[in-house]
Parts: structure tokens; C-alpha cells; sequence
């Protein structure tokens, strides 16, 4: 593997390499839009279930925080407060119930969109070294694997982004976890992003970890640029096949530890 700039701006500018790719190979653009339109169909389910369960959870939620009216002037001074914080807490837990529908959704499309995706991963690498690196063969297992291991890498991002929403309710702690909810996803972005070539080498997740870790000015670059993507909603439904693309280029740009390697040091 090469071992090109490993600098911040050099993983950033596995992204425009990416790009000027995407454009150049258009055999590569079927197996950029079909992931699309996998994220895009449960984008749409996601909205869809929400909307029909959002009148019964309101009703729900209304009669659990509902507050009888005062009989004197004077009980405002309890009674509003009260029916403040019971429309507070309607809206969040509706908030909360969208937010967890939208994740359960995205996990699901992340999935779906796996295979898909690989294929684009696979053809990139051949586009730039002439050659598909992989430790087994290709087949259904394969396939079943792919999605597994897109299953669990998406977990771990949802995970640790919970821990820092945890964090941020404890009393002066805020600032401390949205610094530290935007640095792990800028660190597991390029985890993510670089799963199917490292797939493909039956790389372990803690090897994998360590390889990031290592090279974390350009994994920083990376993540910080993919992060870029995500501040427009919906955008990274359309983004996933360019920021995978980078991830493959980035990954064959940065050294990854060979299965020998692995076997000797895990």
C-alpha cells in the first residue's frame, strides 16, 4: 500500500479525489445510485411511520402530562409551570420518538445499501491498482458478512453518540460532550467509510481501531470533511456511494496491516 500525505488536508483531499472519480468513471454511477435510492426509500418509510403513529402518541402523551384547570386565581402559580413543563415534555418525547425512528431507519438503509456499496468499493480499488485484495471468496456468505459487519459499525456510532447525549444532561458538562460527540464521529467516520476494503482483508475491528488511531491527522481530515456532508439534512443519503468511494481511496493511501500482520500481533 501506499503511503501518500497522511496530513489532516491529505485525508480531506481523499474527497475531492473521490470526486474527480465519480466523474471521470461512469460505469461507477449505477452502483452509486442504487445505494441512493435504497436510503432514500427508507427515508421515506421512516417519515411515513412516524406520521401515522404521530396523532396516537400525542394523545398519549397529552392525557399522561394533563393538569385540571385552577379553581382560584392564585393556583396559576403551580398549575401554569405545570401544564409548561407537561407541553415541554409532549414535544421532546415526540422529538425523541422521531429521532429514534430515523436511526432505526438509517441502520436499516445502511444495510440494505451494503451490498450495493461494496461493489462500488471493490470496482474503485480495481479502477486505481488494477486488482481486487480480498481474503475470501465472493458468494452469499459474503454478502451476509458485508451487512453484518455495516450492521455493527453503525451501532458503534449510534452508541457512543448516545453516551455524549448522556453526558450532556449532567449540569455543566455540555460543552465537554458536544466537543467530544463531534471528535468521535470525525475519528469513526473513516472507520466507517473504510469498512469495505478492510472487509474484504478480514481486518479485526480492534486492529482497526488501532489503524485510525494511528493515523489520525488524515483519519481527522476525512471524518472532518465527511462530517461537512452531514450538516444538511438528507444530504448523506446522496453523499454514502462519494463518501465511500473516499473511504476506499483513503484506505489504500494509508497502510493497512496486511492478515499476516494481524494474525502475528492480535
Amino acid at each position: 500500500m501506499g503511503t501518500r500525505g497522511r496530513g489532516f488536508f491529505a485525508g480531506a483531499a481523499s474527497l475531492s479525489a473521490a470526486l474527480r472519480m465519480l466523474r471521470s468513471h461512469s460505469e461507477l454511477w449505477i452502483w452509486c445510485a442504487l445505494p441512493v435510492v435504497v436510503n432514500v426509500g427508507t427515508f421515506i418509510l421512516a417519515f411515513l411511520v412516524f406520521w401515522h403513529f404521530l396523532d396516537p402518541l400525542a394523545g398519549r402523551v397529552t392525557e399522561l402530562f394533563a393538569t385540571t384547570g385552577p379553581t382560584a386565581w392564585y393556583a396559576w402559580l403551580w398549575v401554569g409551570p405545570l401544564r409548561l413543563l407537561a407541553w415541554l415534555s409532549k414535544w421532546m418525547l415526540i422529538v425523541l420518538f422521531g429521532i429514534a425512528v430515523y436511526f432505526a431507519f438509517t441502520l436499516v438503509g445502511g444495510v440494505l445499501a451494503s451490498p450495493f456499496l461494496e461493489v462500488l468499493s471493490r470496482r474503485v480499488e480495481r479502477i486505481r491498482t488494477g486488482a481486487v485484495y480480498e481474503q475470501s471468496a465472493a458468494g452469499l456468505g459474503a454478502v451476509l458478512r458485508i451487512a453484518f459487519e455495516e450492521g455493527k459499525r453503525t451501532l458503534f456510532l449510534l452508541g457512543g453518540q448516545l453516551g455524549f447525549v448522556l453526558v450532556g444532561w449532567l449540569p455543566g458538562l455540555q460543552l465537554l460532550a458536544v466537543a467530544g460527540a463531534l471528535l468521535f464521529t470525525m475519528l469513526v467516520l473513516p472507520l466507517d467509510y473504510t469498512g469495505y476494503l478492510l472487509d474484504r482483508r478480514e481486518i479485526p475491528f480492534r486492529t482497526r481501531r488501532g489503524w485510525v488511531w494511528r493515523h489520525r491527522r488524515a483519519m481527522l481530515g476525512f471524518g472532518a470533511a465527511a462530517l461537512g456532508t452531514f450538516l444538511v439534512p438528507g444530504l448523506n443519503f446522496l453523499c454514502l456511494p462519494w463518501l465511500v468511494t473516499a473511504g476506499t481511496l483513503l484506505a489504500l493511501d494509508v497502510r493497512v496491516p496486511e492478515p499476516r500482520e494481524v494474525s502475528a500481533t492480535d
